[in-house]
């Protein structure tokens, strides 16, 4: 059995893909409600804080965010032979092409779903239970409830705005609960732009209403799967009927207009907003407002047209378009029976104390990244956050880490760079376009007896030029080569090269002096050693002439006097 503590654990809708997550901060920086956390350069998301709106997966530029696919979770249930019937958001008419609006309807029997339906059929019904509790309510501020993003932020954000929440179902809960009125037993499976509904499935309130959240990617997948090619499919309709203006609810004011109330731009008691940096700024006014204001509010900027499963889908404009083309080509019902739904309620989330930093807490997370004063708060928004105080409190709280702050990193670089060449035991200097001395490592200055006062002499003063003036003629890009400097008592390996963007030319000088020396003491010694051998030789030989001819004379002499001596005995 589980624990309240494990029953209020939220599963996670949005993660990160740790293998292409790169050290951008674009998702810290469009969080709306701060539920990201840096760890090792990695962002991760963090399912207690996540509103699930996907904003993260719209910006990151690597698409290192991703979001719970629940395909498999639908081959289960088309595969299980249970009754499985698919609601299709309103918004699928910009997701597809034209020609393949009536052959979707085809398409997803041959997938496996036995009842087919588009979720504006419930979503008239949610506009008149809006319409209803606003008109038993008219003396207070009303945010409607069909995004569930909003509901989670305002949750999360805004405790003190949740009794303006209307309690009232969205269009997908309102149809999947008429759906399993009229087929007990079946299965429904949501499918739709939006990230945000998967987590709604899965809240309390929503009981076993949703089976099943798919993105319009995942239905595309689904098809693959199922080898469904829609330009193959025959043209059909869903199965039943959608009312008013309901196919509107994508956009802007579509959820005002199919209940009926004033929609009108220019109105000064309704309001339709889209986009979390919008939503934010309404949801602040109606604070400071006393006049009774009636708030229809998109997570999405401008709407639900431009949820993540239309991150690349191109031009809004169109899509709006496509919604209201269909809307007028496919006018819904006037009016269906009205089922009367019980209000609801919406469950609220653990909620977050912020902890609280003394000044110098805050003072001391600043001064480690080189904030000693104002005027070093650059507030720069590299690292994702607002300013150089709200990161510091960010590292406080565990969600920031230091290594965040660029113009911090940047200058760590430039000083450990800086370090580098002071301490480098070669010497190095920097040129300009001209040959004019830019800068003298230490090492440099002390092999050729020089200081910064040759700053902006000719290099010409110092050493030959030549290397440096062979690049600047642009015959070659790198020059390497053994230099004497007999003034200096120097022998060096030169590296000379071009800075082509920065105008500037570089050179190298590594004192192999010593070495050279040594080489020449070593040639010494081995020239002198080969002629000591070669009179060592030289001596040897003539010694074994000498020797040979001794031996020759006396041998000659003892052949004649035994002659003699054979010659006598003979006698």
């Amino acid at each position: 059995m589980k624990t309240a503590n494990q029953q209020n654990v939220r599963q996670p809708v949005v993660y990160t893909s740790r293998a292409r997550c790169r050290d951008c901060y674009r998702c810290v920086r469009v969080c709306p409600v701060e539920a990201i956390k840096m760890f090792q350069g990695q962002a991760q998301v963090l399912p207690d804080r996540c509103i699930a709106c996907g904003t993260c997966i719209v910006n990151c530029p690597q698409h290192a965010k991703e979001y719970r696919a629940e395909l498999c979770k639908v081959l289960d249930l088309l595969s299980s032979g249970n009754h499985v019937s698919v609601s299709i958001a309103p918004s699928f008419v910009s997701y597809y092409e034209e020609w393949a609006h009536r052959r979707l309807p085809s398409a997803l029997r041959m997938a496996g779903f036995r009842y087919t339906g588009e979720t504006a059929a419930g979503a008239w019904h949610s506009a008149q239970a809006t319409l209803d509790y606003i008109q038993a309510h008219p003396v207070q501020h009303h945010i409607c409830t069909a995004c569930p993003a909003v509901v989670n932020y305002v949750l999360h954000s805004r405790p003190q705005l949740a009794a303006m929440l209307v309690p009232v179902a969205s269009p997908m809960r309102f149809h999947a609960g008429q759906i399993k009125d009229k087929i007990h037993g079946t299965k429904v499976v949501f499918v739709g732009p939006c990230v945000a509904k998967k987590d709604e499935a899965s809240w309390s309130s929503a009981k076993d209403e949703i089976d099943a959240v798919l993105t319009f990617e995942e239905l595309n997948d689904l098809f693959k799967i199922k080898e469904i090619d829609l330009e193959r499919c025959e043209e059909s309709s869903f199965d039943e009927p959608v009312a008013g203006h309901a196919r509107l609810f994508p956009l802007e004011g579509g959820l005002l207009r199919t209940a009926g109330l004033d929609d009108n731009l220019l109105s000064t008691r309704t309001l339709a907003v889209s986009g979390y940096r919008e939503v934010s700024q309404a949801l602040d006014a109606m604070l400071l407002s006393n006049e009774p204001m009636i708030l229809e509010p998109l997570f999405c900027k401008n709407g639900c047209i431009a949820g993540p499963s239309f991150s690349n889908k191109g031009n809004f404009v169109k899509g709006r378009q496509s919604i209201l083309n269909y809307s007028r080509l496919h006018p819904g019902l006037k009016t269906l029976e009205w089922a009367v739904h019980p209000f609801i309620g919406f469950e609220a989330p653990v909620k977050h104390i912020r902890n609280e930093y003394s000044e110098d807490q805050i003072r001391e997370v600043m001064q480690k990244t080189g904030k000693h004063s104002i005027q070093d708060e650059l507030n720069c928004t590299a690292c994702g956050y607002s300013s150089c105080r709200h990161k510091a409190i960010a590292v406080l709280d565990g969600l920031a880490e230091l290594q965040m702050c660029m113009p911090f990193m940047r200058r760590m670089a430039e000083n450990r760079f800086e370090t580098i060449i002071a301490r480098d035991p070669n010497g190095i200097v920097l040129l300009s376009e001209d040959l004019t001395i830019l800068h003298m490592n230490p090492a440099f200055k002390r092999m050729f007896s020089c200081s910064d006062a040759l700053n902006g002499r000719k290099i010409s003063y110092l050493i030959d030029p030549d290397c440096f003036e062979k690049l600047s003629g642009g015959h070659e890009e790198v020059k390497r080569g053994v230099m004497h400097f007999p003034s200096y008592n120097l022998i060096c390996h030169v590296v000379a090269y071009s800075l082509p963007e920065e105008k500037q030319y570089a050179g190298v000088f590594v004192d192999i002096t010593d070495r050279q020396m040594s080489k020449e003491k070593l040639d010494e010694l081995k020239s002198e050693t080969l002629l000591n051998a070669q009179e060592l030789v030289d001596h040897q030989i003539g010694l074994a002439q000498e020797m040979a001819k001794f031996l020759g004379e006396h041998t000659a002499k003892g052949e004649l006097l035994l002659k003699r001596l054979v010659e006598a005995i003979g006698k």
